[in-house]
């Protein structure tokens, strides 16, 4: 009897061992799971797509979600493409979120050639036939390297094209929080524009105007008190040009259905604060007596050296202010 209890020690001993280890697991906290990386912001630029390049092949293009920098004739140079790829890239790093968020949802194409799409050929096909086709692309818009002898890839335009595409295509509008902004920053420039006016007249110097016909893609108001101030109603267009009472129709985007006013001013504005001895200007912007818009001055901020002449037909305007508001919020949040 002592020799099977002996025996049965060890075997006891390890049953409370084993039971002791068993209660100590199940009071043991298990670690908690690792979440899922966060989604990368990050925007995509392409420089090719494979197998699209004619107006036939657009119906089987197979593009990504992104921004594609493409050439679209064969006199573009690398160095060309890559200049714009360089300001495509700093579009989307400088980007709030927000609009990073938008981007990754869209396909957008900065096309490059030489000159407009007006005559008949196969580069002018493409690029018309693509920014029609909706359900391959969001958005098309062009640089040109030769445009009445100038060569856009040196200059900012691109920052201003990606400015107008995203406006027509990427901020939807009144559905979405940056269309919303937008329209309201862009309003609130209207607005303004009737206030600087009567400072201006009080001070008898030039004031701001702006046309808003050759951007206006034939969604201007009737009513002329709705056009932004130094807009005809309606728009009067030259002998060899078609009627467009309710702005200038855009080939290339006639298909967005929008004034494309505040993308394009925006656009602009954009250059000017990024790098603005290589923006393009005023655009429409021009003084109420006739003199040449000031590409100078610190936007919006009401002040100009001391020359409140000059102050009124400049970036310095503070009409400007909503606008500038909105870009720095959203388009360059991230700019350093």
């Amino acid at each position: 009897m002592k020799k099977i209890l002996l025996a049965l020690l060890p075997l006891a001993l390890v049953g409370c061992n084993s039971s002791s280890d068993s209660d100590t697991s199940s009071t043991t906290t298990p670690p908690k799971p690792t979440p899922p990386p966060a989604p990368s912001l990050d925007v995509t630029i392409y420089s090719s797509i494979e197998n699209c390049s004619t107006a036939a092949d657009v119906p089987n293009c197979a593009f990504e979600k992104g921004i594609y920098v493409l050439k679209v004739d064969s006199t573009v140079t690398d160095e060309q493409q890559q200049r714009v790829i360089a300001q495509a890239t700093n579009f989307a790093t400088w980007a709030s979120d927000s609009v990073k968020q938008q981007l990754n949802h869209k396909t957008f194409v900065i096309g490059i050639m030489m000159t407009e799409p007006n005559g008949p050929s196969e580069e002018a096909e493409f690029v018309v036939t693509l920014s029609q086709a909706k359900q391959i692309v969001d958005g098309v818009e062009l640089v040109y390297t030769n445009i009445d002898g100038t060569d856009e890839t040196e200059r900012a335009t691109t920052y201003q094209k990606l400015m107008q595409l995203f406006d027509y295509y990427g901020d939807d509008n009144q559905s979405h929080l940056l269309g919303q902004g937008l329209n309201s920053a862009y309003s609130s420039f209207k607005s303004l524009l009737q206030h600087q006016d009567l400072a201006a007249s009080t001070l008898n110097v030039e004031a701001l105007r702006f046309d808003e016909c050759p951007y206006g893609n034939g969604q201007l108001s009737t009513t002329a008190s709705e056009r932004a101030l130094g807009t005809d109603t309606p728009c009067v267009t030259e002998d060899d040009e078609e009627p467009a009472p309710n702005g200038q129709v855009d080939e290339i985007h006639e298909i967005s259905g929008v004034n494309l006013n505040p993308g394009a001013l925006l656009g602009l504005m954009y250059e000017y604060k990024v790098n603005p001895t290589i923006s393009e200007g005023g655009g429409e912007l021009f003084g109420s007596k006739g003199g040449e818009f000031q590409n100078i001055g610190q936007v919006g901020s009401g002040e100009l050296d001391g020359n409140v002449e000059a102050m009124f037909n400049s970036w310095a305007n503070p009409a400007f202010a909503p606008l500038n508001i909105y870009l720095d919020t959203y388009f360059l949040a991230n700019k350093k």
